[in-house]
């Protein structure tokens, strides 16, 4: 079959050419210094460095300079002569065909003389293995028949010499290098270096893969490296075992539940990998890789979709073009039969997707579907519901404005560890507490949310419809906050009756709440005078620092206020008599603007940084905004400052996405570009003076995304990250992995709208005229475990889990019931191959979603 070639490769400089520093010297000199010819900045495929001069055996640079050990004077002169041509050995020159092939047999002569010069125990041997291997990274492969009959003999060659050494150690520096070549040249280096592949067992693939995945390689650095072996596979005949180490790798990433990298590879590799077995000779090595990429697609339709057009052309191939040889013709039948139980299965599993198969039904009527084609559709609804990777929630009829505040909230690790600690009266609480304890701990895939709804729900929200989830948000905190002092409040003040005691709260409200709410500011509950540092004063008598008795006891702080809760100062000045009116507030909410004009903050493009930075730049107030002095007694011109005299350990930040439309009463959504950074810092001043006194710094932890043209339609989705930097996307009840990268590259209409940062750093006070302190961490707060939760909570946990174990081990044996009833031919037609059990309609799905399927499975179903 013939090789792939590069036509650039032919004009492209060869690593010795390139090198162009090298000078005499023994063969481990030019691995230990990089004294020798083409060892000193030798250019990788792609004409840049990448190699050093000083290679290391484990794959790094070294100390440099000339190597003087006994070793390398014993190195014998013949090497000494081939080690001069090493550099230059992946040379392949522009001339005629003839002088080509003669070139490339003299790098493989000069590599060949040289390696057969190497003592495998000289201490220098295994840098010299390397330079080989990095010659071979450039070296040129023609597509000539006869070229590619002496390229297999003479990498066979290299390969045996490569072996010699008999040691593991040896293996896992070869690969360690390869594994460098690979991921770190813009163009992928030579298949001549697949050979160091070949040299590995069955057994010691399976070992070399675990010992690189252990490593936490980089996501984009595994793709590259299977991507490669894929294309490998077809043009590297003397490489019998690369299916191998795909499959080893295939494994290895979904041991450690890297679904999405999963996914990534198959969406690259999945076509080209099932075309290739229209070919006999290949197909025994990628049909298990097609098999596997197929049966274990879990959220990622597109997968399959993306051979949907290669069907008829790989089947009829198949099946027109068998081998001579009996037992051929036979495991070509076989492997129609399962790409045939395969495809139908996953037409059932994606049916919301008919219309797209239904060209391709046409080629798998004349195949019948073995027994097999059940199994494999369970299989994959079953293998899918372990899949989610955390619990998700049901969308219980446009209610994902709650989901995703829901499941934001769930994220703010010191929020759900006092709030799970909360022993309180309050039933609201605790169907919260239970509701958060269940997204931690619960083993269903998804719950249903149904009694914090309806213990949550804002007045004014009408079911089935469409609401604000930053308007939720806010009204869910004062709720609970509300709830725990309360409910506090009648444990300590009124234990004798046993019952909640009324708590009497003062009908005025607190200066300039309108201002500051009209700022883009979310107060506190400004009957709450505890978050109120400036109450009014008496009609009567000189002011008083507080409004409340001198008998009574402060508050404590809920725990909203405990991790939600800043400080804020809002400062106006008359710009007439320069007469100054400062107010300070509670807020637990930044809700920040867009500039009207567009100079301001650069265009149409800004980032959470440049909205914070103009949050508390100082606006000046004229024309129809002009604000009323005391001194001046009229509306005068002024400007309004907002300085952060406190910051939260938790700061939200709601974007003002929608704009009130005058002319049309509509809100219209603003679809600004926003980069929502992933770290932010916010200047911290001094309550008197207003001076910064500190930096504080935050990190992105949880967004709250709206899909939509509207305030009152579209839909909302999340994407937060634990402790550990692992992001994941909730959206209702499918929770997937994910990446920064993805809430990054949003298009319109999905725009961020809640922004959930944590406190990770802040800095010292700094002196008048001094620089700013360097930052001290925050330490993050610990998550709890099921074991630590209170022993209520832990109990509701754990029986939930104990019912739901139940509730599958009923579903496994109905089924088995009904398959042990069934005559065992089974009929596909379209989607209705299963007829459900009657029984199924009485018992909900053990998640508690929103349905189930005609096979009796959950499916997710989200309700926009």
């Amino acid at each position: 079959m013939a090789v792939k070639q590069n036509n650039n490769e032919q004009n492209e400089m060869a690593p010795g050419q390139a090198g162009g520093g090298g000078g005499g010297g023994s063969a481990a000199n030019m691995g230990a210094g990089g004294a020798g010819a083409g060892a000193g900045g030798a250019a990788s495929p792609n004409g840049k460095s990448l190699m050093p001069g000083n290679i290391s055996d484990e794959g790094g640079g070294g100390g440099g300079g000339q190597a003087n050990d006994a070793s390398s004077q014993t190195t014998s002169g013949k090497s000494q002569t081939n080690a001069r041509e090493l550099g230059g050995a992946s040379g392949t020159g522009t001339g005629s065909s003839s002088t080509n092939t003669t070139d490339r047999q003299h790098d493989f002569n000069a590599l060949l003389n040289i390696m057969q010069g190497i003592d495998p125990e000289d201490q220098k041997a295994s840098r010299i293995y390397k330079l080989v291997i990095y010659n071979l990274a450039g070296m040129h492969v023609s597509s000539a028949p006869a070229d590619l009959k002496l390229f297999k003999e003479n990498i066979t060659k290299i390969g045996q010499l490569l072996a010699v050494p008999n040691k593991k150690r040896y293996l896992m520096i070869y690969l360690r290098f390869v594994y460098h070549l690979i991921t770190q040249s813009a163009e992928p280096p030579s298949c001549a270096v697949a050979i160091v592949f070949h040299l590995f067992s069955p057994d010691l693939i399976i070992e070399a893969v675990q010992s690189l995945l252990d490593l936490n390689v980089q996501d984009d650095s595994i793709r590259k490296t299977v991507g490669l072996l894929c294309k490998w596979i077809h043009v590297c005949n003397f490489c019998q075992n690369l299916n191998l180490w795909i499959m080893a790798l295939l494994h290895g990433l979904r041991e450690q539940e890297k679904y999405l990298l999963l996914d990534e590879i198959a969406l690259d590799n999945i076509e080209h990998l099932f075309r290739l077995m229209i070919f006999p000779a290949l197909r025994p090595k990628v049909a298990p890789i097609v098999f596997h990429m197929l049966s274990t697609i879990n959220q990622t339709p597109e997968i399959f979709h993306k051979i949907l057009p290669s069907i008829p052309l790989v089947i009829g191939a198949m099946k027109s073009k068998p081998n001579n040889l009996d037992n051929a013709s036979s495991d070509a039948r076989n492997y129609i039969q399962k790409l045939v139980d395969l495809f139908n299965a996953l037409m059932i599993r994606f049916y919301d997707n008919d219309e797209l198969y239904a060209p391709f039904k046409a080629t798998l009527q004349m195949y019948e579907p073995s027994q097999n084609c059940m199994a494999f559709a369970r299989a994959l609804f079953e293998n899918a519901l372990p899949r989610n990777a955390r619990v998700g929630l049901v969308n219980l009829g446009n209610t994902c404005y709650m989901n995703s505040v829901l499941q934001a909230l769930a994220m703010t690790s010191d929020f759900v560890r006092q709030i799970l600690l909360i022993e309180s009266g309050s039933m609201l609480l605790q169907k919260v507490q239970q509701q958060i304890a269940l997204m931690h701990h619960s083993m269903r895939y998804e719950l249903t949310p149904l009694r914090v709804l309806k213990a949550t729900r804002p007045p004014g929200f009408t079911p089935g419809l469409q609401q604000d989830s930053s308007e939720f948000l806010g009204y869910l905190l004062d709720l609970l906050h509300e709830h725990e002092i309360n409910s506090g409040a009648a444990q300590h003040m009124d234990t004798d009756v046993g019952q909640p005691k009324e708590v009497k709260t003062s009908s005025e409200p607190a200066l300039l709440t309108d201002e500051i709410v009209a700022a883009g500011v979310i107060p506190y509950n400004s009957n709450d005078h505890v978050h109120n540092s400036r109450p009014s004063a008496p009609a009567i008598g000189p002011a008083t620092p507080t409004s409340m008795p001198t008998n009574a006891a402060p508050k404590k702080p809920s725990t909203i206020d405990k991790t939600f809760a800043g400080k804020l100062s809002t400062t106006y000045k008359c710009l007439s008599c320069a007469w100054e009116s400062r107010n300070e507030d509670s807020f637990r909410e930044l809700q920040l603007s867009f500039p009207d004009d567009k100079v301001d903050c650069g265009a149409t493009n800004y980032s959470v940084q440049d909205l914070i930075d103009y949050y508390c730049s100082p606006e000046k107030l004229d024309g129809d905004n002009q604000y009323f002095c005391a001194r001046c007694k009229k509306l005068c011109d002024a400007e309004r400052r907002i300085a952060i005299t406190q910051a939260p350990r938790n700061l939200i930040l709601t974007l003002k996405q929608f704009k009130y439309d005058q002319k049309y009463h509509f809100r219209t959504k603003l679809m600004h570009k926003v980069f929502h950074d992933e770290s932010v810092i916010v200047k911290v001043c001094a309550n008197d003076s207003l001076q910064e006194t500190c930096t504080v710094h935050y990190d992105l932890y949880a967004g709250v995304v709206h899909a939509g043209y509207s305030m009152d339609s579209g839909h909302y989705f999340t994407f937060a990250a634990d402790q550990s930097k692992n992001w994941f996307k909730f959206n209702d009840s499918l929770v997937t992995n994910s990446k920064p990268q993805e809430m990054h590259s949003l298009t319109s209409p999905n725009t961020p709208y809640i922004l959930f940062y944590q406190m990770c750093g802040r800095s010292t006070e700094a002196t008048p005229d001094g620089p700013m302190h360097p930052m001290v961490p925050v330490p993050l707060v610990p998550p709890l475990t099921l074991d630590e939760l209170p022993r209520g909570l832990r109990d509701y946990v754990k029986n939930d889990n104990r019912d739901y174990s139940e509730e599958l081990k009923l579903q496994r044996f109905k089924r088995n019931a009904k398959r042990n009833t069934m005559s065992g031919n089974v009929t596909m037609n379209g989607r209705n191959g299963y007829e459900g059990d009657d029984e199924d309609d009485h018992m909900p799905p053990p998640a508690g979603g929103c349905g189930g399927n005609d096979m009796g499975m959950n499916i997710n179903r989200f309700v926009y």
